[in-house]
């Protein structure tokens, strides 16, 4: 038995809220909890947003068979046990309220296989009672499949975005664990169409590049046992920050306006704190979606230390953008439908009518209107036509899906058509 209840001191100390208000959440987490798992791999499919169906399955070390009933009881957890891991917590999640929280709001199967365990368990629940507990073969790790989300809460129910919002919120919120543990595999289906499917990367600036499409800076700076490393596009697009302290995203708004400030309003920066756990406070939120630095004044200064002219645009920046030129190459179109395009080291199949159904969605939208109104397959456009949609999907809000939930494109990478080649 790992699971264990935790004592009343520490209940008091925990900062308590609502977890679980929309599937975003749900989704956050069962992602931690795969993760703190130490899995290296998470599949996460959502149906209809996750108002209908969310799957979060990994290859972690799976829940022992005596504690699969324990789990879904509030204050049950294994990963604090008194007061003092409270400073020292290293584990996303710690408060034993996530599956408490998802099962009393919802159908929900749990299939776990312990790793030193020939077998598995599958657990029913409903509304936090538990209906049905068998043994069954799987390999190891843990599958949490969550049905109609707040059917016993139809209040709450209605207070729940769009799909595409919902879907939206998911894929923002994958983004942001990818990029927290870029050595995990990661992939997200929405309603049974791919999204993305991220390889383990061999560092963060693999997966920052991989993840965003385009080259990026970085620079490191260490003082007093932190660490500061910042990885900005040298590609002006939208402005976008990440934020992760000791690996875990985080919202700060002074440090964002701060970076922000830094490096203008049109550029993605993606910046790791990493420090003593006795120097952050993660226990201050209910989603523990803001943390409590110390020594935040220190942060800021080691950040303007970075951002000084001299220190972040070396003569390098100049060698980097010579090697690699991020405007789109149309190369041409196929069919009058599909859009095929070089972008950096990458050739990409893109759907003209699902483009242009997304650049009209952003300004208006309205998913039907915006399908009304867009370019259709087997519309004949010239190439400048086609360059000018797909330098407009590179300014998108979302440009991994259509409003429908349809990929945008399908891309290749040039290295595996040389190494398939023999050409090396």
């Amino acid at each position: 038995m790992f699971v264990h209840t935790l004592p009343l001191e520490v209940r008091e100390k925990i900062s308590a809220g609502e977890v679980i208000e929309s599937p975003v959440d749900c989704v956050k987490e069962l992602v931690e909890n795969a993760l703190d798992a130490n899995s290296s791999r998470v599949d996460v499919e959502i149906l209809k947003g996750g108002k209908r169906y969310i799957s979060v399955k990994d290859n972690g070390t799976g829940i022992h068979k005596e504690d699969m009933e324990r789990v879904i009881q509030r204050w049950s957890t294994s990963k604090i046990k008194d007061v003092s891991d409270l400073m020292h917590i290293k584990s996303f999640g710690f408060r034993g309220e996530a599956l408490h929280s998802i099962a009393t709001v919802s159908r929900m199967i749990i299939k776990s296989r312990f790793f030193q365990d020939d077998t598995g368990v599958r657990m029913e629940v409903e509304g936090g009672k538990v209906l049905d507990k068998r043994e069954i073969g799987m390999q190891t790790g843990t599958c949490v499949e969550v049905y109609d989300l707040f059917y016993n809460l139809p209040v709450r129910l209605k207070f729940l975005k769009k799909e595409d919002t919902e879907r939206n919120r998911i894929i923002k919120l994958l983004k942001e664990y990818a990029l927290s543990r870029w050595d995990v595999h990661f992939t997200l289906h929405s309603n049974g169409r791919k999204i993305f499917d991220l390889y383990p990367s061999e560092d963060r600036k693999e997966r920052v590049q991989m993840l965003f499409r385009q080259k990026f800076e970085d620079r490191k700076i260490t003082k007093e046992s932190v660490t500061v490393s910042v990885y900005t596009s040298l590609q002006s697009l939208r402005g976008e920050i990440y934020i992760f302290v000791n690996s875990r995203p985080v919202q700060n708004r002074n440090l964002i306006e701060y970076i922000r400030k830094a490096v203008g309003y049109k550029k993605i920066c993606v910046c790791y704190i990493d420090l003593p756990s006795y120097m952050v406070d993660v226990n201050v939120h209910p989603k523990k979606r803001e943390v409590r630095i110390y020594k935040e004044n220190l942060i800021k200064e080691m950040i303007r230390e970075i951002f000084k002219k001299e220190v972040w645009y070396p003569f390098v920046l100049a060698q980097d953008t010579k090697t690699y030129n991020p405007t789109p190459e149309i190369i041409g179109i196929i069919d009058s439908t599909l859009i095929l395009a070089r972008i950096g080291d990458y050739i990409y199949f893109f759907d003209q009518h699902l483009l242009s159904e997304s650049m009209t969605y952003e300004n208006t939208r309205d998913a039907s209107a915006s399908c009304r109104a867009s370019l259709k397959a087997g519309e004949r456009i010239s190439k400048e036509e086609a360059l000018k949609l797909v330098q407009a999907w590179m300014n998108l809000e979302n440009r991994e899906v259509c409003p429908h939930g349809r990929p945008l494109y399908y891309k290749l990478y040039l290295g595996d058509i040389y190494k398939s080649l023999d050409r090396r």
